[in-house]
């Protein structure tokens, strides 16, 4: 708390935030870091940007030849939920899956009997099979990729023990 016997100093708030600005420009205009000779001859030096040739994304044909290249046993074609198309084969470098026009070659991961599970680490992608569907599950992300993944053979499977439990 001020005393009564001190005097006190009333200065107007736009008065202190001009001259606390204006302080603030002097100092940036001085300061040695801010116009330094070295910096300004470095914008000077600057190389001209280089031009470079944008690369071509691999074509689409090029994973989906791979892919049948690679695969050494009968491939499925999983359809899932929005009518997404995933293909997956054995081959001797490991479980390839072609999904949106890029193979992944993933490797086997011990698990529960009854679930084939592949995992692709580079793209945090792991693709799990149990009984009656399959699912792509992106682990960097916790989140679920594609759902309902079935292949003609588990489709049909599925309506007709749907139709017998209608039928109970």
């Amino acid at each position: 708390m001020i005393s009564s016997s001190q005097p006190r100093i009333l200065i107007p708030l736009k008065a202190l935030t001009t001259a606390l600005s204006r302080l603030i420009l002097i100092a940036l205009l001085t300061s040695t870091t801010f116009f330094s000779p070295t910096l300004l001859a470095k914008e000077v030096e600057k190389k001209p940007h280089k031009i470079t040739k944008k690369t071509t994304p691999p074509s689409p044909t090029s994973d989906s030849q791979r892919f049948d290249d690679l695969k050494t046993t009968v491939g499925s074609i999983w359809r899932c939920e929005n009518n997404i198309v995933v293909k997956t084969a054995e081959s001797a470098q490991g479980y390839l899956m072609l999904w949106n026009n890029r193979l992944f070659v993933m490797s086997k991961i011990e698990a529960l009997t009854g679930v084939q599970r592949y995992m692709h680490e580079q793209a945090s992608l792991n693709w799990v099979e149990i009984p009656d569907k399959a699912m792509l599950f992106n682990t960097k992300m916790g989140q679920r990729v594609l759902d309902y993944c079935k292949t003609p053979e588990l489709a049909t499977q599925s309506l007709s023990t749907n139709q017998e439990d209608l039928l109970r």
